[in-house]
């Protein structure tokens, strides 16, 4: 299969002799971790190795793949920089010709196991014999096992960018590429610079925040009722249906079942309503009134509801508050 990047298929050394593959190999051997941990290895691009016979440079535990190096060059440069202080650049020569569908890269091994997303900078510049141009007629990509999940044709420095791997685990091939979208010869230098390259890990847990109305808004510490009611109202994208309603807790008072089943993991008819007349359903819960009163004090109370969602790719749990009046204590009503 050609590969995604090569456009022509070419041998990926191009024009390179016999005594310089081997002397990358060598440097290949001695850098190449055998298996890459769950990160990218000089993601910021800080070390490097030296490539002849031109003067170009390469970062460390990452290999180079091009079709003819006589048209592109490679370089750790001081140049431009988000975090530490070196990137790595990937270019195309002054003056030579191009031809649509060459390129070269830089690539690594990454386990993408428990990962989210793969964060860079890149920044894409041109460079005439004497001052700065547009970059033009080449694009930047990255790339995972040979398929662009980024590609960027247009002048400028892209900060924070990140592309999706959350349905892939495992070892995967991560690949930085600069490759010609046109035929011609380029009086130019076009630079693609990347630097800061991270995994982001899937996190732990998901936090949704929730609407919550805790009835009744003012509380009577002195009161005989026997119970609270909240109504939980969740943000577009989840449904109130998945509220797990034995573990909701108000004020870290768990919600009563009842003979009703208020506190009941599944949804149902008597617990799912649209309280407030807004079109959108509420899950409602209820707790012994007496368990509430004895962890509140009279005044203005901020009181927090919790609980976890059922169904969901990754553990999520939802949060809120309400603000309630407390007023009285038993003997001395206030």
């Amino acid at each position: 299969m050609t590969h995604a990047c090569t456009g022509n298929g070419k041998n990926p050394v191009g024009n390179v002799s016999g005594a310089h593959v081997r002397y990358l190999a060598v440097f290949t051997l001695l850098l190449w971790p055998a298996v890459s941990a769950a990160d990218f290895q000089n993601g910021s691009f800080e070390q490097s190795y030296s490539v002849t016979p031109y003067p170009d440079s390469v970062p460390q535990y990452w290999r180079l793949e091009n079709t003819d190096r006589t048209i592109f060059g490679s370089q750790v440069t001081y140049a431009w920089k988000t975090e530490g202080s070196r990137s790595a650049g990937l270019f195309s020569r002054f003056g030579r010709s191009f031809t649509a569908g060459n390129y070269q890269s830089l690539y690594q091994m990454v386990d993408l196991t428990g990962m989210a997303g793969i964060a860079f900078d890149v920044r894409l510049a041109a460079y005439g014999s004497t001052t700065y141009t547009t970059f033009d007629n080449f694009e930047a990509s990255l790339l995972v096992d040979d398929v662009p999940l980024w590609t960027q044709d247009v002048d400028g420095t892209y900060l924070n960018q990140q592309v999706d791997v959350s349905n892939m685990s495992g070892l995967h091939r991560v690949e930085l590429c600069i490759r010609a979208r046109v035929t011609g010869q380029f009086n130019v230098a076009n630079w693609v610079q990347w630097d800061n390259l991270r995994l982001v890990k899937t996190p732990d847990e998901t936090i949704v925040e929730a609407v919550v109305d805790v009835d009744p808004n003012t509380l009577n510490l002195n009161s005989g009722g026997a119970w609270i009611t909240c109504y939980i109202e969740l943000p577009a994208g989840y449904d109130v249906n998945d509220i797990d309603g034995q573990t909701v807790t108000l004020e870290g008072v768990n919600a009563h079942m009842g003979e009703q089943g208020w506190a009941s993991p599944q949804a149902n008819e008597g617990n799912t309503m649209d309280h407030d007349g807004d079109s959108v359903r509420e899950r409602m819960v209820k707790f012994d009134r007496s368990a509430v009163q004895a962890v509140l004090k009279p005044g203005v109370a901020t009181v927090a509801v919790k609980g976890k969602l059922l169904n969901q790719t990754i553990p999520t749990s939802l949060r809120g508050t309400d603000l309630i009046k407390v007023i009285g204590r038993v003997g001395n009503q206030k």
